[in-house]
């Protein structure tokens, strides 16, 4: 084919990964060729992701590549995100690996200005869907008023572990619900049924590292470094449905929210 993008995706079979081809579909983005990569070294000739062959992690090839998403093992993005650069095409990393780097964190409906340090850099970051949907709802109050206090708590969904934590919920609920004990591999405690006020290991100020992201991300996408920001992150027995309420906001003077967020957002009801 030619007239469209050559596009890889590295991790073409986690969570993430297996989401790529159908969103390029859904938004009509030409595609002349699709490289889906496994990244688990269990890929064979059978193996397909979106009706695709699904390539070995040692066929890597970024040549000719217009586009890499990558969405495999941390551990490999920063050495896989060199290579494509090096081969001429933009990066976008799924892993969360760069977004603690200088790499620009875009959200279009916030920072849309960002987008050309990225193409000159060749790569960008994609935030964590916890800081994409809180930086959609606190942009418009801050353009309205003066932010002077956050505060959010963070539901997170078992899809933040990948498909071992959609997979471990799965399995608990039937365990749970066929009169079995339930088997704990993937998080702290059980999750079917049950809430775990605690996602990922605690990291600076006792806040845990996923708590430290979501506010760091926040701030970097709304470019305030400064905003005081408290997160709390509770982990849920939900598959992948984010949900993060805004327990108190303080402004200096006083805003309708509803409406803010509505004018900024039509998409979000009043």
């Amino acid at each position: 084919m030619s007239g469209g993008v050559v596009v890889a995706v590295v991790g073409a079979a986690s969570e993430v990964g297996r989401e790529i081809p159908t969103v390029l579909e859904a938004r009509g983005i030409e595609v002349a060729d699709l490289r889906l990569y496994d990244t688990t070294d269990e890929a064979d000739a059978d193996t397909e992701a979106a009706g695709e062959p699904l390539l070995p992690a040692e066929a890597i090839d970024f040549e000719g590549v217009d586009v890499a998403f990558l969405c495999g093992p941390a551990a490999q993005t920063r050495e896989l995100a060199e290579r494509a650069i090096e081969s001429g095409a933009l990066v976008i990393d799924l892993t969360e690996t760069l977004t603690a780097a200088d790499v620009p964190l875009i959200v279009p409906e916030v920072n849309a200005d960002a987008v050309e340090e990225g193409i000159g850099r060749g790569v960008y970051a994609c935030p964590t869907p916890g800081a994409t949907a809180l930086a959609v709802v606190l942009k418009p109050l801050e353009d309205a008023a003066e932010l002077r206090r956050v505060a959010v708590t963070a539901f997170e969904p078992t899809s933040t572990a990948g498909t071992p934590g959609v997979d471990e919920l799965a399995q608990q609920s039937r365990q749970l619900l066929t009169g079995e004990s339930a088997e704990v591999k993937v998080f702290p405690q059980r999750i079917a049924f049950n809430l775990i006020p605690k996602v990922g290991d605690f990291a600076v100020g006792g806040r845990t590292r996923a708590e430290w992201e979501l506010e760091r991300q926040t701030r970097q996408i709304l470019s305030l470094a400064d905003l005081p920001l408290i997160v709390t992150c509770v982990q849920t027995p939900t598959c992948r449905i984010f949900n993060g309420p805004v327990k108190s906001l303080v402004f200096p003077v006083p805003v309708r929210v509803s409406g803010a967020v509505s004018s900024h957002s039509p998409s979000m009801p009043a």
